[in-house]
């Protein structure tokens, strides 16, 4: 018999797809629905729940999005997840490797690394600041906890539990200047807790650039983790290889935008939880920029065994000059880091923390983000709209989040290199990204407006589609 008695609070704050979505949820993971099982139908579950069939759909939408059910054309929806320990349940929300070219303004640049910077709430955050004249202010002026201001630490701790489903004391996270440090002192770390054992690290094959060279700077072993043809992280090459710490962006597979699903995120911590000394590195990259559904709950949020350091970073969320970025360390490696690196003051100005701290506190960061998701979904589906025309010419991947369109010139004879020229030629930058001898490109719009994005892709084409 279908499970179709869900309980619904409509006098919620939590919109009504959403509690749908965490029942299912909650249901799978506690084995009341086993792998296989039909779901109702949207037009059942809705007249049974006297709910919309969009608040259904937007809650099925969800649950394939992040892996735990699939549609099968004719037949419907079924379970296609099956868990081996019950998921956490959330608590109540608490209060490419380019050189930089010259340019002028007539340029236009695809850079899949900037961001918006003409609706940033400069009123709100220099509010924030003054805030911190109003009174008394003179501990401000000395040095603080090494890990960073404890009040911006209960802040992220906060929002982490609100937005990304994790649950961590605020002394278990450090705050530092970039992930590159964030990265350094990891390093430092293992080389104690591990002196005589060569650790061997797993970044993925297209991932953060920086990693990989801090990685080499340190002189360790270092493994490329291969995509597989669903883009995915190929896990079977994992578990083959002797691989101790692995870096992955769970949340945006880089370079088509994929999410690691459910069921590749529990084979993800139960390959961590096989050794003592296997870690997984989580960089939540563009997590919260997702346009299709809420944000998929971290890696970090289904680790029942501590194997999960969490990085994340306000360059995206707010802006890059800030560098401002966090790392939640699980407890048994918060233990030796407070033996071994606790002599490193945190580089970030305590008034500058302060700020930000208020910045969240007041809830003009929860604004600042809900306001750019819609920017930023706007300007994603602007650039679907300019390129569908041409779809027997250019395939895209990643619409779904992020800053980027990864675009595909489809039975393309011309090499990358000749058509970053065609586009130099017309004052435009593009990104080609170089994998398996395809023809692709990221195509960066979160800086550009609308006009301009209408403009440079238009000239694109142009150029590129041959008639």
């Amino acid at each position: 018999m279908q499970k179709i008695a869900y309980h619904l609070d409509k006098n919620a704050k939590l919109p009504l797809y959403e509690q749908l979505y965490q029942k299912i949820k909650q249901a799978i993971h506690q084995q009341e629905l086993s792998i296989g099982d039909k779901l109702p139908s949207k037009r059942k579950l809705c007249q049974h729940l006297r709910i919309s069939q969009n608040t259904v759909e937007n809650a099925y939408a969800q649950l394939i999005a992040e892996g735990y059910i699939d549609t099968q054309p004719r037949r419907g929806f079924y379970v296609c997840f099956q868990s081996e320990f019950t998921f956490p349940q959330s608590p109540p929300t608490v209060q490419s490797k380019h050189q930089h070219l010259p340019m002028n303004d007539k340029w236009i640049d695809f850079n899949p690394n900037r961001i918006d910077t003409q609706h940033f709430p400069f009123q709100q955050w220099k509010k924030s600041g003054q805030m911190l004249y109003h009174t008394s202010q003179q501990h401000l002026l000395t040095l603080n906890d090494p890990l960073g201001d404890l009040n911006l630490r209960q802040q992220i701790a906060h929002y982490l539990s609100a937005s990304r489903g994790i649950h961590c004391q605020a002394e278990h996270i450090m705050i530092g200047a970039g992930f590159e440090y964030c990265i350094q002192h990891l390093i430092l770390l293992f080389n104690q807790l591990y002196p005589h054992q060569s650790l061997n690290y797993a970044i993925e094959d297209y991932g953060y650039p920086k990693v990989e060279k801090i990685l080499t700077l340190y002189q360790k072993n270092q493994i490329k983790l291969p995509l597989n043809s669903q883009y995915q992280l190929d896990l079977t090459f994992l578990a083959k290889q002797k691989i101790n710490i692995a870096y992955i962006t769970p949340s945006n597979l880089y370079p088509f935008g994929e999410i690691i699903p459910i069921s590749q995120r529990q084979t993800l911590l139960e390959w961590a939880n096989e050794q003592p000394d296997r870690f997984i590195i989580e960089d939540d990259y563009d997590s919260e920029f997702r346009y299709k559904g809420k944000p998929i709950p971290a890696l970090k949020s289904l680790d029942q065994h501590n194997k999960v350091i969490y990085l994340g970073s306000f360059s995206k969320l707010l802006m890059p000059s800030l560098r401002i970025t966090f790392m939640v360390l699980p407890p048994q490696l918060f233990a030796f880091y407070q033996q071994y690196c606790a002599y490193f003051h945190c580089p970030i100005s305590r008034f500058e923390q302060q700020r930000l701290a208020t910045f969240i506190q007041e809830g003009y960061f929860e604004k600042h983000i809900h306001r750019m998701r819609k920017i930023y979904r706007k300007k994603m589906e602007l650039l679907c709209q300019l390129l569908a025309p041409y779809k027997k010419h250019i395939r895209y991947y990643g619409e779904n989040s992020g800053f980027h369109l990864l675009i595909e010139l489809l039975n393309e004879s011309r090499s990358l290199d000749e058509l970053v020229g065609l586009a130099k030629q017309k004052a435009m930058i593009i990104y080609p990204v170089y994998y398996q001898q395809r023809t692709l490109f990221s195509l960066g719009f979160g800086h550009l407006s609308e006009q301009s994005l209408i403009e440079g892709v238009n000239h694109l084409l142009k150029i590129w589609i041959k008639a």
